[in-house]
């Protein structure tokens, strides 16, 4: 055992005999170089810090404070920024009945998986690197569980908020959600369906809503319809239809994942606007160095005329190197 986790484990049984808090730290970095067809190289560093706390008394609380100091640097502009930021910072309390958690937090929203349209807070980028690092917002959330298949749940954050029915209706999980943005003066009504079709294994999932804005008056529709299959060896196939008749664009989306082996992930995503054709594939491929540490590398491959959506967007080529201690 090295020193450092010595020094963990004895802070551990400190806090656990005094105050009966037990806490548990890790450290992970990420490193991203990067290069795109405009001759811009990249490298974005990530090193962040998680705290987590619970108390050997009172199992129900939760409290987590997430620090993350990131560093990037760019050629074109020569330029090197660093930030330190909280990327989440909450306290949370979950018995049989009642979900509280005030702070800084991910707000669950939405079953889509390319996009999702009704998510207020902070959607689905797609043309991310990391699509899973969404950005926390400062709230108060509550849950309540009305049956053991179903819940609703509110949130409140600064100018914003939402609230969600959500159950299991014999073949599918249904939601209904309202939500409110005073930044962009929006009000929201909107719906979430995801199941399974039959015995097929094929996993179908809706998400949308009206979108009426309180300034002009306008409304308009904006919606995802997808389905997902998995199969035996691994292989998954997904795939979503967006559209939005506030724009009159629609998109198509694709994506097959395959695990040929333990060590080795592979998945590759395209998206097409269906409107002017133009498209960006994004392959990815992820090697496991050991159980704390992977390699990947990716890129985005646009394509299309330089007045379309996605032709006018410079291909990047990235490496990206995880660690956690």
């Amino acid at each position: 055992m090295s020193n450092t986790a010595k020094i963990k484990d004895a802070a551990k049984l400190l806090m656990a005999g005094v105050i009966g808090i037990l806490p548990n730290f890790s450290l992970e970095n990420t490193n991203i170089p990067g290069y795109e067809e405009m001759h811009q190289a990249t490298d974005y560093n990530r090193l962040r810090g998680d705290l987590t706390l619970e108390h050997e008394t009172y199992t129900n609380w939760l409290g987590e404070l997430i620090i993350d100091n990131e560093t990037l640097y760019t050629t074109r502009p020569d330029n090197l920024e660093n930030t330190t930021s909280i990327y989440r910072a909450y306290l949370q309390y979950r018995g049989v009945k009642h979900f509280w958690s005030v702070g800084k937090q991910r707000i669950p929203l939405g079953v889509g998986r390319i996009w999702n349209p009704i998510d207020l807070f902070n959607p689905i980028d797609s043309q991310a690197i990391e699509t899973d690092e969404r950005e926390g917002t400062e709230s108060i959330r509550y849950e309540y569980s009305i049956s053991d298949l179903s819940n609703i749940d509110s949130t409140i954050a600064e100018g914003k908020g939402e609230v969600r029915i959500k159950g299991y209706l014999e073949y599918a999980d249904v939601g209904l959600i309202g939500l409110w943005d005073e930044d962009e003066n929006l009000n929201v009504i909107g719906w979430e369906l995801e199941g399974q079709l039959l015995q097929t294994g094929l996993e179908l999932r809706s998400e949308g809503g009206s979108f009426h804005n309180r300034d002009t008056g306008d409304r308009h529709t904006e919606f995802i319809v997808g389905g997902e299959y998995g199969f035996v060896n691994s292989l998954a196939l997904l795939a979503e239809y967006k559209y939005s008749d506030a724009t009159g664009v629609d998109y198509i989306g694709t994506q097959i994942r395959y695990q040929p082996a333990l060590l080795w992930f592979f998945n590759i995503l395209a998206v097409i606007n269906l409107d002017d054709t133009s498209n960006f594939i994004a392959p990815h491929i992820e090697y496991s160095l050991s159980d704390e540490m992977t390699l990947s590398a990716g890129a985005f491959i646009y394509s299309g005329n330089s007045d379309d959506e996605f032709g006018q967007l410079p291909n990047h080529y990235y490496l990206r190197w995880f660690a956690h201690f």
